[in-house]
């Protein structure tokens, strides 16, 4: 894809989310459950689960069903009415209404942080970049960040409710902030896949 049409495509899904942002005011409601039990979503779920390591945080969690999938201990969601229904539906784990990129944990709080379709729903650059920050100062082990892939035209990519395409130079970008530490990339037509590891310094 070259630098004009990647241009257009960005200004057109952004134009999607602005109209959407004015016509119902961009608060997004719980995600429909037949999402989750697409193929592709499912891939993109045993994933996170198969990385996610020690005590887990989610970043934008809605409902909680990825961090209950993944067996995680923690959601944080500036939604609250997202939150008040993960508490109902997973009396067990721990909730709360923050700002995923400002986040009320001190550093190295939890060994995994999980950013799962999440960043695209923020403004890129300035607000993504603070969220991955954010991520990686909380993360004793792993980052894990999922993005729909905007190399192609899906519905995940295109939905109304994200402000961005995560384009290979956009992933690119992102992988610049995760500077040293352990990067591996996956894709699919639906996915981008990052798993971080922290890399430990020398004694």
């Amino acid at each position: 894809m070259d630098g004009a049409e990647e241009s257009k495509r960005q200004k057109e899904q952004l134009d999607r989310y602005l109209r959407w942002a004015s016509e119902e005011g961009g608060v997004e409601g719980p995600t429909h459950l037949d999402t989750w039990f697409k193929p592709h979503q499912r891939k993109r779920l045993e994933w996170l689960k198969g990385r996610c390591v020690g005590t887990i945080v989610e970043c934008g969690c809605n409902y909680g069903y990825v961090l209950a999938y993944c067996n995680g201990h923690i959601g944080v969601d500036w939604n609250k009415n997202s939150i008040r229904l993960a508490e109902i539906l997973s009396p067990s784990k721990k909730f709360e209404v923050a700002d995923i990129r400002k986040l009320p944990f001190p550093g190295l709080y939890a060994d995994s942080v999980m950013l799962c379709d999440v960043l695209e729903h923020l403004r890129y650059p300035v607000d993504v970049e603070l969220a991955v920050a954010e991520a990686m100062r909380v993360a004793r082990a792993k980052v894990l960040i999922t993005l729909p892939n905007g190399e192609h035209d899906t519905p995940e990519s295109n939905s109304f409710k994200h402000q961005w395409l995560a384009t290979s130079d956009k992933v690119k970008e992102i992988v610049a902030w995760l500077r040293h530490w352990k990067i591996s990339v996956s894709k699919t037509r639906h996915f981008v896949m990052i798993e971080a590891v922290r890399v430990k310094e020398a004694a």
